[in-house]
């Protein structure tokens, strides 16, 4: 099952991104390795131990960069762009940063679309010595570091501005989701359009590491805080 993660304006623009990779476009190197740069659009099947990676994107643009890595069981498609509002403050001395957090196994293939250069770095996801209260703040994607969260009832203070729309998705050190009741949606926050400003709780059935995938395209805070069982 394919995960993607983009914005409902672009959803058009998506389509036709899949019309263009079909009509053979993009080339496809294998190239084994957790670093990779490039201009423009680019796909590369590589070979990496299988794990949990934080996948972190450099764009030397502010435009929208459609970023997908995909296994033979799985795969992930996330956006990378910022509001008007939100661009000039996101900018870093090396372009535009953010990173996502996934799961793959040890052939992934990365197809990155771009305007202009590129990196894409896969690196195991930092780990912080500490439980919550966590706070954790940004402009654009990002993924947290793995922090420890005991078992027990545990909320979440989303803040989102000058932004299209956010979610906030809680992952395990095996890199799963950590989903609603129903398993519909994953928890704290699957999707919400425009600014956010909530709290949110989510019960915890096991202690143990996790981190936070932020998908937004503005500023955004999250306060992690729980109660003991």
């Amino acid at each position: 099952m394919k995960k993607i993660l983009i914005f409902p304006a672009l959803l058009l623009a998506l389509a036709l991104l899949g019309l263009v990779i079909t009509a053979g476009c993009i080339g496809t190197t294998t190239t084994p390795g957790t670093s990779f740069s490039g201009t423009g659009n680019g796909s590369i099947a590589t070979e990496l131990p299988a794990g949990v990676y934080t996948l972190t994107i450099t764009q030397a643009s502010a435009e929208m960069t459609d970023v997908s890595v995909d296994t033979k069981e799985t795969g992930i498609a996330v956006q990378g762009r910022y509001t008007d509002a939100a661009a000039s403050s996101a900018k870093t001395a090396d372009g535009w940063v953010w990173a996502y957090a996934l799961v793959t196994d040890g052939k992934p293939t990365l197809t990155i679309n771009a305007t202009g250069a590129w990196k894409a770095d896969f690196a195991f996801p930092q780990q912080i010595d500490g439980i919550p209260p966590q706070t954790f703040t940004g402009i654009g994607n990002a993924a947290t570091p793995f922090f420890m969260i005991n078992k027990g009832n545990v909320s979440f203070a989303i803040k989102a501005a000058n932004n299209t729309a956010v979610e906030v998705h809680l992952m395990d050190y095996d890199g799963n989701p950590v989903m609603d009741a129903s398993n519909s949606f994953e928890e704290p926050l699957a999707y919400h359009l425009g600014a956010y400003n909530d709290t949110i709780f989510v019960p915890i059935t096991e202690s143990g590491n996790y981190l936070l995938n932020v998908v937004c395209d503005g500023e955004w805070s999250v306060i992690v805080s729980e109660e003991l069982v």
